[in-house]
């Protein structure tokens, strides 16, 4: 993606391919009519005409390469005028682009660190098993405000997923990796069953907090988001070697110990009587 005061010539982001379905915006259930991607936002082309003027010599003489994309491989063809000629089509298969920015965030008001799902920008459905994603593009805006009780843990908790979960960071600090390890432009990857969680500085910045009134994010927070995917996903050889990697990921939870939850978790409330 690109933000403003960025160089023109540079764009950079993550790509997501699916080669089964089609995203499509999730199903809203009891949310109602408005909330996460609100159709009004989203951008599609409209009609354009780019003739190339058989008089203007610079223009007859400016080349455009048309890429294919078939069978994992790019094939390019270079021609003279303007791919952009075309007078009229008939479909409704368009690109279309998004501002993340707009994403109306739902939350929780009273209690408890609701699952990632509901920050669901588009989704891919399973043909296998219904109410499954083959695919979940999720977004953690930095806006969001945390209005839990005193005795929620407001940063994911510790956890393990049956679906896989590359994460990365567009600008800013992640809340629940706030350690060197996750930089804007980089990514993690957690396997299905994979454990992980908050980063120990984190883990104690949360149970330290009194939580004693709706929280929103600093203006350090960054937007990160998620690729989430009911199957494995297979690294290649170039992200295995790359000297970028981050060998020293696991040790961010180093320095949890028995005593960090020991002294966290304490209540008032009786203990539940035996059944």
């Amino acid at each position: 993606g690109k933000r403003e005061g960025q160089d023109d010539d540079v764009a950079r982001g993550y790509l997501l391919e699916v080669e089964e379905g089609h995203f499509q915006l999730p199903e809203l259930g009891p949310i109602g009519s408005n909330g996460l991607v609100n159709v009004r936002d989203v951008c599609h082309p409209v009609a354009s005409y780019d003739a190339t003027p058989s008089t203007d010599d610079s223009q007859q003489q400016q080349q455009h390469v048309i890429w294919n994309k078939f069978g994992g491989q790019l094939f390019g063809r270079t021609q003279s005028h303007s791919p952009f000629n075309v007078v009229a089509w008939h479909g409704n298969y368009v690109p279309f682009k998004y501002d993340l920015n707009k994403f109306c965030a739902i939350g929780s008001v009273t209690y408890d660190h609701l699952d990632p799902s509901m920050y669901t920008v588009l989704t891919v459905p399973s043909h296998g098993e219904a109410g499954t994603a083959l695919c979940d593009f999720v977004v953690f805006p930095s806006n969001r405000i945390m209005a839990t009780d005193s005795n929620t843990l407001r940063p994911p908790w510790f956890h393990r997923n049956v679906m896989t979960e590359f994460m990365g960071l567009l600008d800013g600090v992640y809340d629940a990796k706030q350690e060197d390890g996750f930089q804007p432009g980089g990514a993690s990857l957690h396997s299905c069953m994979t454990p992980h969680g908050p980063d120990a500085s984190s883990y104690q910045a949360a149970v330290t907090n009194p939580c004693t009134s709706p929280t929103a994010l600093p203006p350090t927070a960054g937007m990160a988001f998620m690729f989430e995917t009911c199957h494995k996903l297979k690294l290649s050889p170039f992200s295995l070697s790359s000297p970028h990697r981050d060998l020293g990921y696991a040790t961010c939870w180093d320095d949890l110990d028995d005593s960090s939850f020991r002294n966290s978790y304490k209540t008032d409330e009786p203990p539940l009587p035996p059944t």
